[in-house]
């Protein structure tokens, strides 16, 4: 079933409030502004908010995962 208008501006409204989410996080963390430039909000065609990230380097992930509380265990895991 097709969506109408108003579900994809809202669907499009929804990605885009997460990618700004996401682009203000990765600027709290100090990030080089060509990685938050590259976050972006779409919609699929069924209507799912998405945000692309594409390739973030490896020392911006992990200071992302530090400041949400995941590096201690991901460390763990790669230690294994």
């Amino acid at each position: 079933m097709p969506m109408t208008m108003q579900e994809w501006r809202d669907c499009t409204a929804a990605a885009s409030n997460a990618a700004d989410a996401l682009r203000e996080a990765l600027r709290l963390i100090g990030a080089p502004e060509r990685t938050i430039n590259s976050v972006r909000g779409s919609a699929t065609h069924r209507g799912r908010p998405l945000v692309h990230i594409g390739h973030l380097p490896a020392e911006v992930a992990e200071r992302l995962a530090g400041h949400a509380g995941c590096q201690d265990s991901m460390t763990k895991e790669s230690a294994q």
